[in-house]
């Protein structure tokens, strides 16, 4: 009883992460400019991927929910911190992967472009 259910609840969470991840694509291509790019790259992706991480329930075995524990938890700690270096980074190079990121800037509050 115990083991369907955990597996009922693997699955789930495997679509879940699936689906999540699928939207996230979804949301990189469709987005215009870089930063709603990264915020939807960066968020979205981390959240389906500890989905997937946790679909380790249903295995039963300490040694592999430790592990999908542990990256979960490497996850959750480095990818707002990625997105951050990486949205810094791009605002003081003015870094326009297309023209629609110049509308980006403009969302910007001015005294913050001045902190440079």
């Amino acid at each position: 009883m115990i083991d369907t259910l955990l597996q009922i609840a693997g699955v789930a969470l495997v679509a879940l992460g699936i689906v999540t991840i699928a939207i996230t694509v979804y949301g990189v291509v469709r987005m215009k400019g870089l930063y709603s790019r990264l915020q939807a790259a960066s968020k979205a992706s981390m959240l389906g991927a500890v989905a997937i991480l946790a679909a380790s329930i249903g295995t039963r075995d300490g040694a592999i929910i430790a592990r999908a524990t542990i990256v979960a938890l490497f996850l959750l700690l480095t990818t707002p911190v990625a997105a951050h270096a990486i949205a810094q980074a791009a605002y003081r190079r003015d870094s326009r992967s297309d023209p629609n990121d110049s509308k980006d800037l403009d969302t910007i509050p001015r005294t913050w472009r001045s902190l440079e």
